[in-house]
């Protein structure tokens, strides 16, 4: 029984080293990782809804930086920072009042909220506003706006002027 034992234990020894740890087994000796190592940057796409939240974001934060009525005067100029690049910044306060939109001057300061029970688009995206804002989609059209809360008493969404004659 010894012998046995013993002959195992020579032939396990003698074969490990030769078998287990060898040139056929690349993964001991071969510890290069196949990442991309060009010096090219890759650049992902941005889908106009992401272009849409970072204006928004961008908005936002100038309005809580500058104040109310610099960043209402900035929404509302055509030829603003804000008003570039195909999209725009229209603000609503909380109430539905217009409060600056470029390519509807004349209806600053109309209400677009009847009341609460309102079913209006401009409803659902102070609604949607007011709760932490994102992309609002008009279901009937497939035009996309997002919408964010600035301080609780006003909210912005940011458009594509494509569609000017057709802003919430």
């Amino acid at each position: 029984m010894k012998i046995q034992a013993v002959l195992l234990l020579l032939i396990m020894l003698f074969l490990v080293p030769g078998g287990v740890v060898s040139e056929e087994n690349q993964s001991a000796q071969n510890n290069t990782t196949s990442a991309n190592l060009t010096d090219v940057p890759i650049i992902p796409d941005i889908s106009p809804q992401e272009k849409l939240m970072n204006r928004a974001f961008e908005a936002r934060a100038f309005a809580l930086e500058k104040g109310k009525d610099t960043a209402l005067a900035e929404f509302s100029n055509p030829s603003g920072q804000f008003n570039s690049e195909g999209m725009i910044i229209i603000a609503y306060g909380t109430d539905g009042v217009l409060l600056a939109d470029s390519t509807r001057p004349g209806e600053v300061g109309s209400r677009f909220i009847a009341d609460d029970h309102d079913a209006g688009q401009v409803r659902m995206m102070r609604d949607l506003a007011t709760t932490g804002g994102g992309l609002y989609t008009d279901a009937a059209t497939g035009n996309s706006w997002f919408v964010s809360d600035v301080d609780g008493s006003w909210w912005i969404c940011a458009a594509i002027t494509r569609n000017a004659g057709k802003q919430p």
